[in-house]
């Protein structure tokens, strides 16, 4: 008896045709109903859902989008943004001169003495701090400072958000690929185990043999599970990150940019963290100046009027500490330290960002390269041997432990090609961030 299927008659019907080629013109099978590979799928992805054909495939949502959603509702982005804006304000009021004082004051009360002998002096009088020594300047150049500072930091920020996303993305699309592959692989196996369970009936194998491929399929279940437990996990970290419900099924594989040649010095100019750290010098060096002139006493101006023993009179003063014991030395002690400290912290920052650089060029080139041959060198050879297996499994010349060893081996081939495929990715991604240009060009 011929079996035929949707793809055509005959032993060549491959497995994207729903059947098993080992079971056309099995002579232990011959009338015996074939369980479809469709249905097997369809039970470990759920069961009782309707055919994928049935069903409008989901609109793509790709890592461009998931970037610029990111971007769009992540709190951090906002927080960074409302630091900005205040600096940015608070650079605005930083030259403001001191406020003056008022002072009203009166004297000769409770003196036991009538008012007529000693009547009460009164006192209204204003006092203006005058800053000298730069201070005003100082202020504002500190402020201004931190306004680079904070810009600064919004770039990190944005460069560390645009890397989790990736990851998380990336992460659910490699889950979602090995569960895809790996439910392929449980299907196949159960159906092999059902062949064999009737062979075993029919007393032409071993049950010994049935044992065997039945550990491997529980075997390929558990890997199922933990596959499904993973993609999941990954999308709802995805979907918590960008405050949406992105479908699995509409993650798309990123296209790999190129690694393209780049001028180091360039590269370490553009990443925000290098910017970090040179404006954290300026900020120092600011903070440095404005302490040297609080070094320098302000003096106070004091003018105002009084009445005394019924005379109107007005009164100037002019007041200043006098800097015999205390020039505000700690302060500027420190200051001058975080200066230092910034310095080295730059050349620190531009250390780990050149190894960072140079390292992830190096992974984005070989991982690249790899990938790109990975299916030709390694995919389709296991899938060869493995359709060779199963011929000869048919035909009786092949025990079912090399016909287990060879769908292994096929399967462990395409989650290879998978993880390969996604880290070149991710790697070309992270070069870019390496040298301060965005995630896709």
């Amino acid at each position: 008896m011929t079996v035929f299927d949707e793809c055509g008659p005959g032993i060549v019907a491959p497995l994207s045709c729903w059947s098993h080629p080992w079971l056309v013109h099995d002579k232990y099978m011959d009338g015996i109903f074939r369980f479809p590979l469709r249905w097997a799928l369809l039970l470990a992805l759920g069961g009782g859902m309707a055919p994928a054909a049935a069903q409008e495939p989901p609109q793509p949502f790709t890592l461009a989008q998931a970037l610029a959603r990111a971007r769009e509702v992540a709190p951090e982005s906002a927080a960074t943004a409302a630091r900005v804006e205040a600096a940015r304000v608070g650079a605005s009021e930083a030259g403001r001169t001191a406020n003056p004082v008022f002072e009203f004051r009166q004297e000769n009360w409770l003196s036991g003495v009538s008012r007529d002998e000693l009547p009460l002096d009164t006192f209204a009088e204003v006092t203006q701090l005058v800053e000298i020594g730069g201070k005003r300047g100082a202020r504002k150049g500190v402020a201004e400072a931190s306004v680079g500072v904070e810009e600064a930091h919004a770039g990190l920020i944005r460069l560390r958000l645009a890397r989790e996303v990736t990851r998380t993305y990336l992460d659910a699309l490699r889950q979602r690929e090995r569960r895809q592959t790996l439910t392929v692989q449980a299907a196949d196996l159960a159906e092999m185990v059902r062949v064999m369970d009737r062979r075993v009936a029919l007393g032409t194998t071993a049950e010994a043999d049935l044992l065997k491929l039945r550990t491997e399929e529980a075997r390929a279940g558990l890997e199922l599970v933990r596959s499904d437990v993973g993609a999941r996990r990954a999308l709802a970290e995805l979907a918590a990150r960008l405050d949406l419900d992105p479908v699995l099924e509409s993650l798309e594989f990123p296209n790999v940019p190129a690694v393209e040649a780049v001028d180091l010095p360039a590269a370490l100019s553009r990443r925000p963290d290098m910017a970090l750290a040179q404006r954290s010098i300026e900020a120092a060096r600011q903070t440095l100046r404005l302490e040297d002139a609080r070094g320098v006493p302000d003096p106070s101006v004091n003018g105002g009027w009084k009445r005394t023993i019924g005379y109107d009179t007005a009164q100037f003063t002019i007041s200043m500490p006098l800097p015999l014991f205390n020039r505000n030395q700690q302060a500027r002690v420190i200051a001058a330290g975080a200066v230092k400290a910034a310095e080295l912290e730059l050349m620190a920052t531009e250390r780990r960002a050149r190894g960072e650089f140079l390292a992830a060029r190096d992974a984005a080139e070989r991982l690249g390269t790899r990938a790109r041959d990975a299916r030709a060198t390694l995919l389709e050879p296991a899938r060869a041997a493995r359709e060779a297996a199963r011929a000869a499994y048919r035909a009786g010349a092949l025990d079912v432990l090399r016909l287990v060893d060879a769908e292994r081996v096929a399967t462990e081939a395409a989650l290879v090609v998978t993880d390969l495929e996604i880290d070149a990715a991710a790697a070309a991604i992270d070069a870019r961030l390496a040298a301060g240009e965005d995630p896709l060009p």
